[in-house]
């Protein structure tokens, strides 16, 4: 979804060529998929600055449901508040528009496989934002206090990227388990995607 028609015609261009991807729609505002709604969609992919509704407002609505897509960002900006904004709202990571058709349908099926895509600058942007709150530090620390132990330790594996296969070998679960856990973790923490764990992660850490 963009607001540049030149973008979402490249867009469907590289989707539509893609094997195992199908395509289902494409929009050029927040508001028209919200109106929409997202039922059967796996991944979205988010313009963050559009005219009527921004893709960080249109984010939030869309992870309001229970059963939401994963949403992915399209930015010019690889270091910009607006980045960090959309990850809180439940974004799984970004991509930059002029990135090589390859990493965008790699990022794609990344976050279906329930991996974040952020780039290391980002990564760095987001420890030095999420610790700038004595608030916000002492919220995460008691939202993760109510996490059983074994939660707790997958949401630290989650805080470092790691999917659901890497975490049942690390942790040395069977993979139902690791996702059975993830799902308590959302719920416990009122979150819906892996990111917003762990910003609870960094949020809690002391600097």
């Amino acid at each position: 979804m963009d607001d540049d028609p030149y973008v979402r015609s490249a867009l469907s261009a590289v989707l539509s060529a893609t094997d195992g991807m199908t395509l289902f729609a494409v929009y050029d505002d927040g508001a028209e998929i919200v109106e929409a709604g997202t039922a059967n969609v796996d991944v979205v992919l988010m313009d963050i600055r559009m005219p009527r509704m921004n893709g960080i407002r249109a984010t939030q609505e869309i992870k309001k449901a229970r059963q939401s897509p994963e949403v992915i960002m399209l930015t010019t900006f690889d270091l910009s508040e607006e980045v960090t904004e959309s990850l809180r709202a439940g974004a799984a990571g970004y991509v930059m528009k002029d990135s090589d058709p390859t990493e965008l349908v790699d990022a794609i099926r990344k976050v279906v496989s329930g991996q974040m895509i952020l780039s290391p600058s980002v990564t760095r942007q987001l420890v030095d934002f999420v610790h700038d709150s004595t608030e916000r530090r002492q919220i995460a620390q008691k939202k993760l206090r109510a996490l059983a132990p074994r939660e707790f330790e997958v949401a630290i594996a989650i805080s470092e990227g790691k999917s659901n296969t890497d975490i049942s070998v690390e942790l040395f679960l069977s993979v139902p388990t690791v996702k059975s856990h993830v799902s308590s973790i959302f719920t416990k923490l009122d979150v819906t995607s892996r990111l917003q764990v762990a910003l609870f992660v960094r949020d809690a850490r002391e600097r």
